[in-house]
């Protein structure tokens, strides 16, 4: 008779566990379907051309792999 107790005890540990993971599983599913709509759209991208000025020069993005910028032109000293 005690096998059998025993025999029931473990199956509902058992189902109670798995009720558990089911229930976490479903909870990080819900949290990470969350998260991902949690970020900004990116900005859109400039309409007008960036300004022509002595000295100015654009720098290229880290991820583009361009080279590094050159540095502007030193001025003469009158």
């Amino acid at each position: 008779m005690a096998l059998r107790r025993r025999l029931y005890l473990v199956i509902f540990t058992l189902l109670v566990a798995a009720i558990a993971a089911g229930v976490y599983v479903r909870q990080r599913a819900i949290k990470a379907a969350d998260a991902s709509c949690d970020t900004p759209a990116p900005p859109p991208p400039p309409t007008t051309p960036p300004p022509k000025l002595p000295g100015f020069a654009l720098e290229p993005g880290c991820a583009t792999g361009a080279e590094s910028p050159k540095p502007a032109a030193a001025q003469a000293k009158p």
